[in-house]
């Protein structure tokens, strides 16, 4: 077995109690450090870490740790400010398990610093090829079972008298990323308290000038409401607009919670150590000329984030417009716009200030409030990640908002969101859809993989509803904050004119929802209520003179219709028309039913109107289809809220071993494309069947290749240069004899002038040509495709990207959701194909580029679909030394350039 190098990390990370750790590698002149924290600890310390009581024996092992990592050995230290507070080792003493210890200081126990330290260092491990830990522990040593318990790891306890032996599998399963989530999201809400709950707030920077940025924050705390201490830092003035003012952040009465810091960029990070000296938790940094302004700010940007962890203060920017916080017991408004503080359900993250500034002004026009707004500009620190976990536990918020131009560890995003997405609905902007253009035609699935298509996997993956604009949110977020998700996808449309009820009925349809038949009696029902009804057929047309005591009567029969999931309202202002009486009458059937009502105005004013009984509100629209394209996207919600959550369970028939070997080898030999009979084995060993095939380098050996195989055969050029073979004569089929095969190798012979060999393949059974790819994005990581394949693949759009690995239920709406999958099942006479064979090999493809890091780029095209199962015509398998991705499995933050972590 291969054994690579460890990784050497470096990061911070947030404990329990809200605080930070540093976690790196043990280095030589951490020795003295070492030793004081095993003489500091307890004697009884000692006796359960080494079986005796023997400080002897515990200054030796310190020794020992000085060597330098390797794949055999690894030591991690926890410090916080500086000082060493904990240690974990692991020793190998296998092929594929390791021994772990750790020892964490006394005065640092139930900080979750140990459950830190094994985090890492079963990353690293893995890392390194150990897929097991083993170990000793004294059955009275009840503090450490309790660590391991909660690491969630499938783990094995062995009685042997006085001492348990230990072994678990480090492989994040279920209960592991259960529990993981559970340790991060509680230590998350508390690292952010300070920060999204303050209790006190200075404000440095705040001056007698009117418009300057530090007085409008500190205006904008005052005229909100803050419910806590409010302060100014500023050493030219002994108060600001009443409030008393200090000279430097040092000699503030108190630690305050929160510093909003609006003072030039080159004096920033001193004045941040100053707030760490006093005890500051979180910081909002206004300034712009950071990161955003070039090399000079970027690393500025670095070292205001390194005294920042230094002091384990959380900050939000630089370069942003600050925080809202419109809970009735915080009423904090620290920014420099001027916002409305309207409270409601929904939070807005944005990485653009102008567009959290533009979304909340037209929010409130609108009638949404949101409970919480954070511009995060840079985000240095804090981050999308951070708020979604810290909105998760947010009892206000219903409804998340985010507008990104970047995702940073795009992996543990999509872990975070999924599990948070299963409660609470979160609507994403990411900007940049067409800069990006395409990749290199490397292989059909890298050509289509933009950054754009990973992006949406991702938020496929996360469960995360990606809107294309401003208007798009705003219209969604009011349906999602006041009304009820959708039942199922059942739409009905009630208006008083035909024109807009027609088109609400085609904007509800190709937004996903289903334009119901009503039943006779339904519509029986209807006639009896509004005898003058000019339609009672979906949409129904109830007349332009339609009283309102008789839209409260048809709206009360169509919410009882069998298959009505969602009701939708499309009135026009005529003159016979009461519109306030309609819009009261369409209030109170909406206060009386657990279903969604939208109404219309049609080229009315939009607003909000408040349902009687409720907290909620009736989202009334200018137009048909904002609104039925707003219900779409509930709908969509409630299929993501009640999706499967069922696991990734990866074939159990497959060789990694060989696998491995195989891409080894080949990058050992400098190679970057696999030949024919390396991605054969290579497929193989994850249970993917290929044609029968030979590689041939003229007509001789060409000949004796097809009489091995069996006539008829195909015959194809074989060059890794070569994406599309047809395209330069590079393939024949049906070759039927000797003479036919040596005809072919002259005519390809002459078509393609770059160095060749020739594939030589069993002629495969007609049926259906897909393609399955798969391709590591550098952000987003393996990916994996499905769509039409064969001579198509390029020319038709249609196909569907996820990330790997994959659930087989969503392999099967991969599936489903082609164009062509219906040809599948059988089209027009044609025989049916094995459709459960094709999501079985999707499958095996995503495992395989999951599982072997150096796989980049691979493409199966075509994989031909028949009644009997499937197989693979032609393989292409693009390889490159593993990327250093973020490990999803591990709680980091972002960190200064000069570390490894992200965040």
């Amino acid at each position: 077995m291969v054994m690579t190098a460890p990784e050497t990390p470096e990061i911070d990370a947030v404990r329990s109690d809200g605080g930070l750790v540093h976690i790196r590698t043990v280095t030589p002149e951490d020795l003295p450090a070492l030793h004081e924290l095993h003489s500091a600890v307890s004697d009884r310390s000692i006796y359960l870490r080494f079986f005796s009581l023997s400080r002897a024996t515990a200054d030796a092992y310190v020794d020992s740790l000085a060597r330098p990592a390797t794949a055999a050995h690894q030591a991690l230290v926890a410090s916080i400010r500086g000082r060493i507070v904990g240690l974990a080792v692991f020793e190998r003493v296998g092929d594929a398990a390791a021994e772990f210890a750790l020892l964490v200081a006394d005065d640092c126990r139930h900080e979750g610093i140990g459950t830190l330290l094994l985090e890492h260092l079963a990353s690293v491990a893995r890392h390194a090829g150990i897929s097991t830990f083993v170990g000793e522990v004294l059955a009275e040593n009840a503090a450490m079972i309790e660590v391991l318990h909660a690491l969630g790891f499938d783990m094995r306890l062995v009685p042997d008298r006085d001492v348990l032996r230990v072994e678990f599998d480090l492989e994040p399963r279920d209960r592991a990323l259960f529990a993981l989530a559970d340790r991060e999201r509680a230590a998350d809400a508390a690292s952010l308290r300070p920060l999204l709950d303050p209790r006190s707030v200075a404000v440095i920077g705040a001056g007698t000038k009117p418009g300057s940025v530090g007085r409008q924050v500190l205006a904008n705390i005052i005229d909100g409401g803050f419910t806590g201490a409010v302060y100014a830092v500023n050493p030219r003035h002994k108060s600001v607009l009443g409030v008393p003012c200090f000279a430097s952040p040092d000699l503030l009465p108190i630690p305050v919670d929160l510093v909003v810091i609006a003072v030039p960029a080159p004096a920033v990070p001193d004045l941040l150590r100053e707030c760490g000296v006093r005890g500051v938790r979180a910081a909002v940094l206004l300034t712009a000329g950071f990161g955003e302004s070039g090399h000079a700010g970027a690393a500025l940007q670095d070292s205001v984030l390194s005294v920042a962890r230094e002091y384990g203060i959380r900050l939000v920017g630089p370069n942003c417009v600050g925080v809202v916080n419109t809970a009735q017991g915080v009423s904090l408004d620290a920014t420099f716009a001027r916002l409305p503080m309207k409270r409601g359900t929904f939070a807005l993250l944005s990485q653009s200030g102008a567009f959290g500034i533009g979304f909340l002004i037209a929010a409130a026009r609108r009638g949404v409030g949101i409970s919480q707004f954070v511009s995060i500009g840079n985000k240095a620190d804090v981050s999308g990640n951070d708020l979604l976990l810290a909105w998760e536990c947010d009892s206000r918020t219903q409804v998340i908002g985010m507008y990104l131009e970047s995702v940073g560890n795009a992996r543990k995003f999509a872990r975070i969101a999924r599990r948070v997405a299963g409660r609470k609905p979160i609507l994403a902007i990411k900007s940049g859809r067409t800069s990006a253009g395409q990749r290199a035609g490397a292989s059909h699935t890298a050509a289509a993989a933009t950054s754009d298509v990973a992006m949406d996997a991702m938020f496929a993956e996360a469960g995360v509803i990606r809107v294309s604009s401003i208007e798009e949110m705003l219209d969604a977020s009011r349906v999602l904050t006041d009304q009820p998700a959708p039942a199922g996808p059942g739409v009905l449309i009630v208006g008083n004119s035909g024109g807009p009820g027609i088109l609400a009925a085609d904007a509800a349809a190709a937004a996903g929802l289903n334009v119901l038949e009503l039943d006779e009696q339904t519509m029986h029902r209807l006639r009896e209520c509004v005898p003058s009804a000019a339609s009672v057929q979906n949409p129904i047309d109830l007349g332009a003179a339609v009283a309102p005591r008789d839209i409260a009567a048809a709206l009360q029969v169509v919410l009882d219709a069998p298959g009505v999931d969602a009701v939708l309202t499309v009135f026009t202002d005529v003159a016979v028309t009461d519109a306030d009486a309609l819009l009261t009458e369409i209030a109170l059937a909406a206060a009386h039913t657990a279903k969604p009502v939208v109404a219309t105005q049609v080229g009315g004013e939009q607003q909000s109107i408040d349902l009687p009984g409720t907290a909620r509100s009736l989202p009334v629209f200018e137009f048909p289809e904002s609104a039925a394209a707003a219900l779409g996207v509930a709908y969509r919600y409630s299929l993501i809220r009640g999706r499967d959550t069922e696991p990734v369970v990866p074939p159990t028939d497959t060789d990694h071993g060989a696998a491995k070997q195989i891409v080894e080898s080949a990058l050992a030999a400098s190679a970057t494309w696999l030949d024919p009979a390396q991605v054969a084995r290579l497929l193989g060993s994850y249970g993917i069947s290929t044609a029968a095939q030979r590689v041939a380098h003229d007509a001789d050996s060409a000949v004796a290749a097809a009489d091995e195989i069996g006539y008829p055969v195909a015959l194809k050029v074989s060059a890794s240069a070569v994406v599309h073979k047809t395209d330069v004569g590079g393939v024949r089929l049906g070759l039927a004899d000797a003479d036919g095969v040596r005809e072919a190798v002259a005519d390809i012979d002459a078509a393609v002038s770059i160095p060749h060999e020739f594939l030589v393949q069993q002629m495969s059974l007609p049926g259906v040509e897909l393609i399955i790819g798969a391709v590591r994005d550098p952000h987003v990581g393996p990916m994996v495709m499905v769509g039409a394949g064969g001579i198509l693949a390029d020319l038709v759009d249609d196909r569907a990207f996820r990330l790997a690995p994959l659930r087989s239920g969503h392999a099967a709406e991969m599936i489903a959701g082609l164009r062509c999958s219906r040809l599948l099942d059988g089209y027009r006479g044609r025989p049916a194909a094995d459709r459960d064979a094709v999501r079985d090999v999707l499958v095996r493809v995503a495992a395989l580029v999951s599982e072997v890091p150096e796989i980049v780029e691979l493409d199966l095209n075509p994989l031909v679909c028949t009644p009997g199962g499937v197989v693979v015509v032609d393989a292409r398998v693009h390889l490159a030394p593993p990327p250093d991705l973020p490990d999803p499995f591990v709680r980091e933050l972002r960190t200064p350039k000069h570390s490894k972590g992200t965040s």
